[in-house]
């Protein structure tokens, strides 16, 4: 693959985002990414999935000046891959950890909201939600995952007004769940990951728990 890596750490799979340096986002990489979830989906492993990001980012989202030359064709192309790429995550039946190791800007942190837990490293990195400012509205996959997902007054300060959250902001605001130092941060992660899948009745609580936001998801791609 381009632009994921994939890891076995025990019974964990660890996938790494790789397309330096800023873990951009397009149409491939998005293509990319639904067959690989949708490969995982099928033989989902046993100690769940860790997401993560090469570098010193997570993804800073959509590169905005290649988005700005964009035809309606292209548009058309990539709205419609983020949303595949965005259900295929949504609907992973094992758990899914994000490790968030960077800035995690836009797409970035629809991906976080997707994840069954989320841990993001101390430090200086930005996390939101800065479409409006970007110019680039939620297609229509990501807009129901923030409906589902995110507290409806923090859906409204990070979607209208383009605020940047410092990690524990992120936790205060529901984004994400936990704050631990950079040198930890995978290995916390792989064990949060392991620890969902040892409990039993894991994937028949989950699929309940989305099973509305699913439903909503799975209407809008046909």
């Amino acid at each position: 693959m381009d632009y994921f890596t994939i890891e076995h750490r025990g019974e964990t799979c660890l996938v790494t985002l790789t397309n330096p340096p800023y873990n951009s986002l397009h149409a491939e990489l998005f293509d990319e990414g639904t067959a690989m979830l949708r490969d995982l989906a099928q033989d989902p492993p046993k100690g769940g999935v860790v997401l993560t990001g090469a570098g010193d980012n997570f993804t800073r989202g959509m590169d905005i000046k290649i988005a700005a030359a964009f035809t309606e064709a292209d548009a058309d192309r990539t709205r419609l891959a983020i949303n595949r790429f965005c259900a295929a995550l949504h609907q992973l039946p094992c758990p899914l950890v994000c490790a968030v190791n960077g800035h995690s800007i836009g797409a970035g942190g629809i991906v976080m909201l997707c994840a069954d837990w989320v841990v993001t490293a101390e430090g200086e990195h930005k996390i939101g939600l800065p479409e409006a400012k970007a110019g680039l509205p939620f297609p229509t996959v990501p807009q129901a995952i923030l409906d589902h997902w995110l507290d409806p007054v923090w859906r409204r300060r990070l979607a209208l007004t383009s605020v940047l959250l410092g990690p524990h902001q992120a936790v205060e605001a529901g984004i994400a769940d936990e704050v631990v130092s950079p040198g930890h941060l995978l290995d916390h992660a792989l064990g949060r990951a392991a620890e969902l899948a040892s409990q039993p009745a894991f994937a028949a609580c989950k699929r309940q728990l989305r099973a509305k936001a699913d439903a909503e998801i799975n209407a809008l791609l046909t």
